[in-house]
């Protein structure tokens, strides 16, 4: 799993970050992450532990998961992403779910995870969520 960046402002075209585009648009405090895939009790321990490295190295204000790839996700893969949101919150990072599809946004919402993050960070998609990110005050 690698962080999304923007190859041209103002696009609605995301991509992997490489070493290979470094003209790619970022976003600094907003880590977009995209899970590819079914997420169920025997994947989910292995995604979050992809997760953590890139949360620890990036620090972000705010983590965009982007699970626009992604057809379900299983109860119990949302209880640990509800303890994830948790944990960091703590830290003081706000987790964003951006482009669930209609099933997964469902249960999603009847979830504990979904009354905690309202709809403000239950986001449509990733050009909404960038610029959802962008109007935030500055940190201080």
């Amino acid at each position: 799993m690698r962080g999304f960046a923007q190859p041209l402002t103002g696009t609605d075209v995301f991509r992997p970050r490489t070493d290979e585009h470094p003209e790619d648009e970022s976003f600094p405090g907003l880590l977009i992450l995209r899970p590819e895939g079914r997420i169920f009790f025997a994947n989910a321990q292995h995604i979050g532990d992809q997760l953590v490295p890139l949360i620890d190295t990036a620090r972000p204000r705010v983590v965009a998961l982007d699970f626009s790839a992604v057809p379900d996700i299983e109860y119990s893969s949302l209880k640990m992403l509800t303890e994830g949101e948790e944990r960091l919150r703590e830290r003081g990072v706000l987790l964003w779910l951006v482009g669930l599809n209609q099933e997964a946004l469902g249960m999603v919402q009847r979830s504990t995870l979904g009354k905690t993050l309202g709809r403000e960070r239950l986001i449509f998609n990733l050009p909404i969520a960038v610029e959802r990110y962008l109007a935030l005050p500055a940190p201080g």
